[in-house]
């Protein structure tokens, strides 16, 4: 048991709920930042100090952190440029501010792998890399957790009884459960080793996107079918649906960029990822199925 206090902000969301519940099954006292107080505690049930408020709200931000031993953002911009950068980068310099002025212990952020100088060739990318930046400028100690593919994306590429590959998707991925990468943040919360590191989080096997679809597709009884970037772009642009703007612009991305860097150091840390693709899909399917 610890004494702890992490702040979870987005802890309402698919990559920030589970990161939640893990820190408070292992003991650390959980803190949330929610625009609505009453949701959020319907989905996560008792035993979590929940603060109202929104990331925009310097007011709201040092409430919450005023007494906590660490922040942890798991934060999602988008669809526009201008919401991007409101939340992945705006946001994560002020609460990488405040937290320096609060004498926070460290702030844990998720990023992605394809986040460098090089790759910032989207709204989202340039987002994240100057959000980065601006946490390490910032002073307050810290971890950045550069995630691979999240298994609980593939759903979400679901429509009817397809599941839509989007662009050339060529590069092999480590595809990752929450459950897994919740596990790792909360455990970087017990070690001063990963202070001030940026840790690649990849699984443990790696597919390429059309791969790791067609063992699911196979699993939920859905077909895969292929869409361009380019094809996704124009109906967004005649359907005025800014999503599927968004989204054929990240695909194209990463079409571009495969995984690079070293998740030895985060597994030799944090242990390694155990999940599989196949085990994941199975629980997920006979969760839906009861």
């Amino acid at each position: 048991m610890t004494n702890k206090t992490i702040l979870v902000i987005g802890g309402t969301g698919m990559l920030g709920k589970p990161v939640a519940q893990q820190l408070k099954a292992d003991g650390f006292n959980v803190r949330l930042l929610a625009r609505n107080p009453e949701k959020a505690q319907k989905l996560l049930g008792a035993g979590y100090e929940i603060f109202k408020g929104e990331v925009d709200n310097a007011a709201a931000l040092r409430t919450a952190l005023t007494g906590v031993d660490g922040v942890h953002i798991s934060l999602k911009g988008g669809p526009t440029a201008a919401d991007f950068e409101r939340m992945d980068h705006l946001a994560v310099r002020d609460i990488a501010q405040i937290a320096q002025e609060k004498n926070v212990g460290r702030v844990t952020l998720i990023s992605a792998y394809a986040v460098s100088t090089e790759k910032a060739d989207t709204p989202e990318s340039r987002a994240k890399f100057k959000g980065e930046q601006a946490l390490k400028a910032s002073g307050v100690p810290y971890t950045i957790f550069r995630c691979s593919w999240f298994m609980e994306t593939l759903p979400m590429f679901v429509q009817g009884k397809n599941i839509s590959l989007i662009g050339n998707q060529i590069h092999p991925l480590h595809w990752i459960a929450a459950e897994d990468y919740a596990r790792m943040v909360s455990k970087s919360y017990q070690t001063e080793e990963t202070l001030n590191r940026e840790l690649y989080i990849f699984g443990p096997e790696a597919f390429t996107m059309g791969e790791a679809m067609k063992i699911y597709a196979d699993h939920a009884g859905v077909k895969v079918a292929p869409m361009s970037t380019r094809m996704l772009a124009v109906l967004g642009t005649l359907t005025f649906n800014a999503e599927w703007k968004s989204m054929a612009v990240l695909m194209k991305h990463y079409e571009n960029w495969g995984e690079d860097g070293s998740p030895d150091e985060a597994n030799h840390l944090l242990g390694a990822p155990r999940v599989t693709l196949g085990e994941w899909i199975k629980t997920t399917l006979d969760k839906s199925i009861n």
